[in-house]
């Protein structure tokens, strides 16, 4: 269950990069200028849950181990 661990925390490293980008294109426009912000909100907020849901996981998975 090692590598578990290890393609969880990329998986957090992803989405925080993802984050980064979605703010970045709200204010530049740089990535898709079609994106509204409230599209871009909703992607933050997916991305919030996603990494919400990942931590909660990994902590069960940790209790059950001990």
């Amino acid at each position: 269950m090692r590598n578990y661990t290890i393609i969880s925390k990329v998986t957090i490293v992803v989405c925080l990069y993802l984050i980064v980008l979605a703010a970045i294109n709200s204010f530049t426009g740089f990535i898709n200028s079609k994106i509204t912000f409230s599209g871009t909100v909703i992607c933050i907020a997916g991305f919030c849950i996603a990494i919400v849901a990942i931590i909660f996981l990994e902590n069960e998975r940790k209790r059950k181990h001990q």
